[in-house]
């Protein structure tokens, strides 16, 4: 998924530049301006909350097309990281949301609502946590600063909905080859409205490069990573101060900015740093779990094998490979090695249990996932193995238990919230599956089914008083948005009750 062919995809903020393009010309007091502007919602024609359905219909968009990356280790991992950084905001009050593309491209992005995406070739390409970080660090600024949101105010002929779509297009559509053609179509009969538009973003780059890296300080992480990433793409691209492809690229890596980005960086050489030993295996999960089924994955393990001995977190890579190919008892072998030797490294605990499990060694397994739980309790992705493995053992409520007691208290992604109803629907409890299902097509932003899956909640059999009173009270809300979404619609334009 990028906006610009592999070799120069290197956007790194605010994707909705090119709506403005295809709209209204950016503000010049934006480019005039070089100072942070914080902003206000009075000062914004699109309040946080329009943002937010914004990106949410966006996300759906992705989703629907698998191009989010759901996996309970990645997803974790990456929103923690995130969440570092995003508590560094202070008073700004957004919600956000950070997940992984399936895409080799090296891109990241923030969506309307606080919606801030990494490629997993972006990943890849970084050595360190850092690195990622400031790529998220710069991300997050971008949300904060709330550039996007005076993207979206410079083409203020566009609806929400026309908007969101024509995002989503643009993500979707390039993910399945038509980023160039888009681009082009933008470009051509709009060149002014480009380079200004362009020449706005630039500035707000230096805005989000200046915010990013008091994040990353303030977060104790280690702020020459900016530079040293940027630094990394440059060399893989080649600096092009004034070649044609800077100004079609949304976030241009130059010898100007990396320099700017260094001397801020140079300011906090004695800071403390600190950063999460999980970095390393999940870099290699997700070199395996992002790698197109035709790949050899355990090929690639040996070859590098051959040339040197393998760190303990390649060598977990080598058993998701191995995992991957069908070879549990191989796997598990490796895993059982490396939990006893990094017994704080909680994603073994649950590969082990995934291997033991597909190898046929139930028992274990759940002694496995136990042990992990007893030592990490509401572990979010030892919590999700461990109730996929009770599911195939046929301990259905079980399961569904152990997630109402984590999803109580930390919130789940959709893929967890499916999850939670499938388990629901295996324990026999219909009426709290379909109060999960509508859950989970409330996180898409999909009003009218959420709606029908309450209405089938509240038909099923043996409710307790509780369960009708909390689906009553949710349908209530359901049918509120709906009746807020009718009353929003522009005059003349067909129902649409599927997009909030």
């Amino acid at each position: 998924m990028k906006l610009i062919p592999a070799a120069t995809a290197l956007s790194l903020g605010c994707l909705l530049t090119l709506l403005a393009a295809s709209g209204t010309a950016a503000d010049s007091r934006g480019v005039a301006s070089q100072l942070p502007d914080m902003g206000t919602p009075a000062d914004l024609a699109i309040s946080k909350a329009d943002e937010y359905q914004i990106g949410r219909m966006v996300m759906r968009g992705l989703r629907d097309q698998n191009q989010v990356l759901e996996d309970a280790e990645i997803s974790d991992y990456i929103q923690h990281l995130g969440s570092r950084l995003a508590a560094q905001t202070r008073a700004d009050d957004s919600d956000y949301r950070y997940f992984v593309v399936r895409d080799p491209g090296v891109n990241a992005f923030a969506l309307p609502g606080g919606f801030i995406g990494v490629n997993s070739g972006l990943i890849l390409l970084t050595d360190n946590e850092s690195e990622l970080a400031g790529v998220l660090a710069h991300e997050t600024a971008h949300v904060q600063q709330r550039h996007i949101a005076r993207a979206i105010q410079a083409q203020s002929r566009a609806s929400l909905t026309s908007t969101a779509a024509m995002l989503a297009a643009l993500l979707i559509g390039a993910a399945g080859g038509g980023g160039d053609a888009m681009l082009g179509g933008f470009a051509i009969g709009q060149s002014i409205a480009l380079q200004q538009t362009m020449n706005f973003t630039r500035s707000e780059e230096s805005e989000a490069d200046r915010v990013g890296v008091n994040l990353l300080a303030d977060a104790s992480f280690n702020v020459a990573g900016m530079p040293a990433f940027f630094e990394k793409m440059a060399r893989s691209e080649g600096i092009s101060d004034n070649g044609p492809l800077d100004l079609l690229r949304s976030h241009p890596v130059n010898r100007e900015r990396i320099a700017e980005t260094r001397t801020r960086a140079a300011q906090y050489r004695n800071a403390p740093v600190s950063e999460s030993p999980l970095y390393p295996w999940m870099r290699e999960r997700l070199r395996v779990i992002s790698a197109s089924s035709e790949a050899n994955m355990i090929g690639y393990y040996s070859r590098l094998r051959d040339a040197r001995a393998l760190t303990d977190p390649e060598r977990y890579g080598e058993a998701l490979a191995q995992l991957r190919q069908n070879q549990p008892a191989r796997a598990a072998t490796t895993l059982r090695q490396l939990t006893d030797t990094h017994p704080d490294v909680t994603a073994l605990y649950g590969a082990l249990g995934v291997a033991l499990q597909a190898a046929g060694n139930s028992a274990e397994a759940s002694t496995v996932l136990e042990r992990g739980l007893q030592l990490f309790p509401r572990n979010v992705p030892l919590t999700v193995r461990y109730a996929e493995a009770l599911m195939q053992d046929k301990k259905a409520r079980q399961a569904h238990m152990l997630l109402l007691d984590l999803f109580n208290a930390v919130p789940p992604t959709p893929a967890q919230i499916r999850l939670t109803a499938l388990a629901a629907s295996a324990a026999g409890d219909t009426g709290d599956a379909y109060y999960y299902m509508s859950e989970y097509h409330l996180s898409g932003g999909d009003l009218a089914l959420a709606n029908q899956q309450l209405e089938l909640a509240l038909a099923a059999p043996d409710l307790t008083s509780v369960q009708r009173q909390r689906f009553l009270a949710r349908q209530e809300d359901v049918r509120d948005w709906l009746r807020e979404q009718q009353r929003e619609r522009p005059r003349g334009a067909p129902p649409n009750l599927n997009t909030p």
